[in-house]
């Protein structure tokens, strides 16, 4: 089964379906004959897509990121959150998928 037969799973729920068929094909396996791995995969879409926001946000707090910055200078505001996005996407795959 591939990410066009589920329909939309998102980007991470798209990863995950690619990890479980490489490394984890019981639990593959299983959530499909159950009928539940669409499911499955949008809510850990869902639960990554949250978890990388907040690192983001925590980040941009802790670097004083915020609404006054994106007033004077909105191309650096994009480019700091944007940073903080990648090292929060980096710090949330690291922990789920390796």
């Amino acid at each position: 089964m591939n990410t066009n037969e589920l329909g939309w799973i998102g980007r991470y729920g798209s990863k995950l379906l690619a990890l479980l068929k490489e490394h984890d094909s019981d639990k593959y396996t299983s959530l499909l004959f159950e009928g539940t791995l669409k499911d499955y995969l949008l809510a850990q879409d869902e639960y990554i897509s949250g978890r990388i926001w907040d690192l983001t946000m925590e980040l941009a707090k802790k670097n004083s990121v915020n609404e006054d910055l994106k007033r004077r200078d909105q191309l650096r505001w994009v480019q700091e959150v944007n940073s903080f996005r990648n090292m929060a996407e980096k710090m949330v795959f690291a922990e789920y998928f390796e």
